[in-house]
């Protein structure tokens, strides 16, 4: 064992997280100085640098892995056939369950 004693966990709220961020130049809520929008985040310099190096990974990972996965970039507005003939309109469904205890929420297939 090393001389250092092992410290407890520490809880670390969100709060705490994105205060943090803030402080460090990361994100900043969007619109912050108008009154901001909920759960909406701009990138500062450092939040820039940090997302593209995980963008610049995950892409490396993912091309130059064993399954050789190839790239491809298309439209997010596609012809209501291409949704149809990937099953999105008609059988692409996840139901959720709400658990009345926690009051938290579950996919049905999950459980």
């Amino acid at each position: 064992m090393s001389a250092e004693a092992e410290s407890p966990p520490v809880n670390v709220t969100l709060d705490e997280i994105v205060s943090l961020c803030k402080r460090r130049g990361f994100v900043f809520p969007s619109s912050e100085i108008y009154g901001g929008l909920a759960s909406t985040y701009d990138f500062g310099h450092y939040g820039v640098l940090l997302k593209q190096n995980v963008k610049d990974e995950w892409w490396r990972a993912m091309l130059q892995g064993p399954e050789r996965i190839v790239a491809l970039d298309s439209a997010i507005i596609q012809h209501p056939r291409v949704w149809e003939a990937s099953g999105h309109l008609a059988g692409f469904t996840d139901p959720l369950v709400d658990c009345r205890t926690c009051k938290l929420r579950f996919r049905a297939d999950k459980l």
